[in-house]
């Protein structure tokens, strides 16, 4: 995957784990091979595990500069991720990637030298600022246990894909047009097969103790629920995985066929479309907005079309319940209706989705 994009610069999220540690460990070691210009390596300080955290930082710290490592820090507020509305693994989930595009935005803000690169790797680059890619090192493990989760609480074709070998990363850019990707190069790779990796090669690491709370939900599945399935039909954690492999191109073909639809109705926010006075108030408060302009097609929601356009309205970040556009004949026929902080406004021929929330990246 490396190679075959021409990948030169490579962030590697590094939490001190054993998954984190030999992905750092494997490319930092194989740097050369892969033919990599430069390789740094990040760490998220959440500040939910009173010392612990610290331990975690100065570990991967040491980790970094042992090999030599340029090494980048985000430190979150832990009081305000658990105090926040929804579920602590979300919230810290969404702030993690927040820190590392912030990271990413720190990074082309710095000089060369900063940025730990030698004159040796500063020679001959074209653009030493850009970070092609970040990994994280979610292995075929998370991926059963992402499975599981879905499957239980109701999926649709989108969940069935599971973890993505890819996925893009929202960065703290306006100019995203060359933001790096997030890619998961151990999805297939199990945790005994780490365990080994790290055995050869004399690695240590650090073990989360939260990792062993069951009063969160993918604990209860990692150490309980996915356990007692394995007993039931042996390698099922297999099959999850091979039941991601196998969704994922099935949404990629949906999506293929939802962006010849929807697509073409996307036209810029600024300047506002013909016959449109001005932008509604609700609207203007927004960062995150999609317009559409049904002039430009006539759609029809019908035959499944209507579950296509929330699936690639969930794609362009706007993720609305299963069945908000049921019953709907046409594009035209939308009404004002919101979820949480997403919500549509509709306007004559124009169409506004729209999030209240900003990122952290604004």
């Amino acid at each position: 995957m490396i190679q075959q994009n021409g990948w030169k610069r490579l962030l590697l999220a590094v939490s001190g784990g054993l998954d984190s540690i030999c992905l750092a460990h494997f490319f930092i070691c194989n740097k050369a091979a892969l033919s990599l210009e430069w390789v740094g390596i990040a760490h998220v300080h959440h500040g939910l595990r009173e010392g612990s955290s610290d331990g975690d930082a100065k570990f991967v710290k040491n980790f970094a500069d042992k090999l030599n490592t340029p090494f980048f820090i985000k430190h979150l507020d832990g009081n305000a991720l658990k105090n926040a509305e929804g579920s602590l693994e979300e919230n810290a989930r969404k702030a993690r990637y927040d820190a590392l595009s912030q990271i990413i935005a720190e990074i082309k803000g710095r000089s060369r030298l900063k940025a730990g690169m030698t004159k040796c790797e500063q020679s001959g680059m074209t653009n030493p600022f850009k970070i092609d890619a970040i990994l994280t090192a979610h292995h075929a493990g998370d991926q059963a246990e992402t499975m599981y989760m879905r499957l239980r609480r109701g999926v649709t074709l989108a969940g069935l894909s599971g973890m993505r070998i890819t996925r893009p990363l929202q960065v703290c850019d306006k100019n995203s047009e060359n933001a790096p990707v997030i890619y998961r190069p151990f999805l297939n790779v199990t945790r005994s097969e780490l365990e080994s990796y790290a055995k050869q090669n004399s690695l240590q690491w650090r073990e989360d103790e939260s990792n062993s709370d069951t009063r969160f939900t993918r604990n209860q599945i990692r150490h309980a629920l996915l356990p007692n399935l394995e007993k039931a039909a042996p390698e099922a954690t297999q099959q999850l995985c091979r039941i991601a492999a196998l969704a994922g191109p099935a949404y990629d073909k949906a999506m293929a066929a939802a962006d010849k639809i929807f697509a073409p109705l996307v036209v810029p926010r600024s300047p506002l479309p013909q016959d449109v006075a001005e932008e509604p108030s609700e609207v203007a408060d927004c960062t995150r907005v999609l317009v559409l302009d049904t002039r430009k097609a006539k759609v029809a929601l019908s035959n499944g079309k209507d579950e296509l356009f929330r699936l690639w309205l969930d794609k362009q970040g706007f993720r609305f319940p299963l069945e908000t556009f049921k019953g709907k004949a046409l594009l035209n026929d939308l009404k004002n209706l919101s979820f949480r902080s997403r919500f549509i406004v509709k306007k004559r021929h124009i169409i506004w989705i729209c999030d209240k929330l900003t990122s952290a990246c604004h």
